[in-house]
């Protein structure tokens, strides 16, 4: 039987307007960007953080809310309005897939999470050594 055939509402993921929720427990987590998506195993998120997002001055045009998970293989960040309401479906690991969204303006009555950016910093990545200008970098020796 084809899966994409089966109507069935048990087997049909729940969606918002933000991430969509399968069950049982996906393997992976997507965070689905403008040029890329980027795929964890859930098995590797160490922690998470929500805390009120230190660059928002007015909520009402600017995400209120910072969301970051630390993976092994990077640091993912979520801007967004009500970001508290996935806590309980990262706790549980049934997040298969996040995307940020399209429009400007939160709904300061909504009853769902709305992701507005993602940024995704892999561990491996050096923010200093991309910038730095070749000719003043120092020569790194290899083992």
């Amino acid at each position: 039987m084809n899966p994409e055939q089966n109507t069935s509402p048990a087997s049909q993921p729940q969606c918002n307007d933000s991430f969509k929720i399968n069950g049982p427990c996906p393997v992976m987590i997507q965070f689905v960007g403008e040029r890329m998506t980027w795929g964890f195993d859930w098995s590797l998120l160490n922690y998470f953080v929500l805390k009120a997002n230190p660059d928002c001055h007015d909520p009402k045009v600017e995400p209120a809310d910072e969301l970051i998970l630390y993976f092994r293989a990077a640091k993912v960040t979520l801007l967004g309005w009500c970001l508290d309401l996935m806590l309980d479906d990262i706790a549980t690991q049934s997040i298969a897939r996040v995307w940020k969204l399209k429009r400007e303006l939160a709904d300061p009555n909504m009853e769902v999470a709305w992701i507005s950016e993602i940024f995704v910093l892999p561990d491996d990545y050096d923010v200093l050594a991309e910038h730095a200008d070749p000719a003043t970098a120092s020569p790194t020796s290899n083992p």
